[in-house]
């Protein structure tokens, strides 16, 4: 899949189906390392920078970087070196009025966020904490979003600065 991602970066069709794979392949135990081995978490936010319109795209790459997050210090770390905290707050920005893009972006925020406080920092600087916020705005009927906002929004105010930004967002 990663392969294929890299030979047809410029295909929105290629990186559409294999960012939907890597979501699938990334839910089962050990998957996440491999997938992060072979380049997984570079291909996702390369996808991502290449696909800005595609809703597709950015909703399952965002779900598959908050699978990857999800309990690894180590692919936590690797995305946002990678630049995948910007990424999803720029898919967060570029696609407001869609809830699943919002609910996946939330997701992955939160799980980068989670028990990793330089994450959580990286997070506020990029905007983050006002994204997630104006999704919640934005999508008030949607339980989902509101679920993840509400839980990325918890886990980043583990951070005394993010509190203080919290607040001032309206949260």
């Amino acid at each position: 899949v990663v392969s294929a991602m890299r030979r047809h970066e410029e295909s929105v069709g290629v990186q559409e189906l294999a960012c939907g794979a890597l979501v699938n392949l990334s839910v089962n135990d050990g998957n996440d390392y491999a997938i992060a081995k072979v380049g997984g978490i570079e291909a996702l936010i390369s996808a991502m920078q290449h696909h800005e319109d595609s809703v597709r795209v950015q909703a399952e790459a965002c779900g598959a970087l908050a699978n990857l997050a999800c309990n690894s210090n180590n692919n936590q770390t690797a995305i946002a070196k990678g630049g995948g905290i910007e990424a999803v707050v720029s898919a967060m920005r570029g696609h407001e009025g869609l809830a699943g893009v919002q609910m996946k972006a939330c997701a992955a925020l939160g799980n980068l966020a989670s028990n990793n406080n330089a994450d959580r920092i990286t997070i506020a600087k990029a905007g983050g904490i006002e994204a997630v916020e104006s999704a919640m705005r934005k999508h008030e009927g949607s339980a989902g979003v509101r679920l993840k906002a509400w839980a990325a929004l918890s886990i980043l105010a583990h951070n005394d600065h993010n509190r203080i930004a919290i607040a001032k967002a309206g949260g």
